[in-house]
């Protein structure tokens, strides 16, 4: 089993189940310094100082990376990138860090608002992971009133 780490439409637990049914959900976890973006209707992460995307750690199969390379277009739509996490530890009073794959958006993608199916899927996964909901809405307002 590997790590994963989820911000969008795969943060939604019983998506996750029926597209990769070996996942395990493992803990929220906030990444800092990026914040979730809103391209060609889909979530990514980009690179903000001070900013923090709510996320998701999954522990995955091999054949659930399949899945998700598949669901996700890697590697024309998404690349995937090793990212430092801390997870929970029984052992460990502080956790313990482990590397987890993230899906981040090609460039070259224009904003573009979600469709609202897509929306509702990415909230309920923040609720189901317990996430603040003020980035991802930020995210929304930012491609639905954008700044001239």
């Amino acid at each position: 089993m590997k790590y994963y780490l989820a911000y969008g439409s795969n943060l939604n637990k019983e998506q996750m189940m029926f597209r990769c049914p070996d996942s395990e959900p493992v803990c929220g976890y906030i990444l800092l310094n990026y914040e979730p973006v809103f391209r060609r209707g889909y979530l990514t992460i980009e690179p903000k100082e001070g900013a923090e995307a709510p996320c998701g750690v999954w522990r995955i199969s091999d054949q659930d990376e399949k899945n998700l390379d598949r669901y996700e277009g890697f590697p024309r739509f998404y690349r995937k990138e090793p990212i430092s996490v801390l997870v929970p530890d029984p052992d460990e009073l502080t956790g313990k860090l482990v590397t987890a794959m993230v899906y981040i958006m090609q460039p070259g993608h224009p904003l573009q608002i979600p469709s609202d199916r897509y929306f509702y899927t990415v909230m309920q996964g923040y609720t189901d992971f317990d996430l603040d909901k003020k980035p991802l809405i930020a995210a929304y307002e930012r491609v639905k009133w954008p700044e001239d």
